[in-house]
């Protein structure tokens, strides 16, 4: 019994240690900058993973693309942007319009409804490694 008070004892220890900050003596630590020159990107990804990750979330139901290695099950759909030539658009761009809908969109004669595109958001059923290897099929394949 006496060893478990001993355990309860330096686990309590460290804890207060913990939330007390490390023994800083209630110290605000110091103030937080993003370094110069920081600029956040997508990165890379995978086009063949991101191809399957089109299909998956069946991208194609809306959107046009012409892609030679991609066989769809349907004809593609006319009520999102065509997403040919989309690969000249810088990933930060792809990914910001799966994340959010945008008010102007990068396809010639497609019209924005309502003030903002029409996309669903798909923020709750794709990963970051969905969208960034969605991006890079976009962004390689289209």
């Amino acid at each position: 019994m006496r060893n478990g008070w001993k355990a309860a004892i330096l686990v309590f220890g460290i804890a207060m240690i913990i939330v007390s900050g490390a023994g800083g003596g209630g110290m605000r630590p110091a103030s937080r900058k993003v370094p110069e020159g920081w600029k956040f990107t997508v990165p890379r990804g995978d086009a063949e993973t991101g191809k399957a990750v089109f299909m998956m979330m069946e991208c194609y139901a809306c959107h046009k693309i012409q892609s030679s290695d991609l066989k769809l099950p349907l004809p593609s759909g006319t009520d999102g942007p065509d997403l040919t030539g989309y690969s000249t658009l810088p990933r930060e761009y792809l990914a910001d319009s799966i994340i959010r809908a945008h008010r102007v969109v990068a396809a010639p004669g497609y019209v924005v409804r309502k003030g903002k595109a029409g996309m669903g958001k798909y923020n709750h059923f794709m990963t970051i490694q969905e969208l960034i290897d969605l991006t890079a099929f976009l962004k390689e394949k289209s």
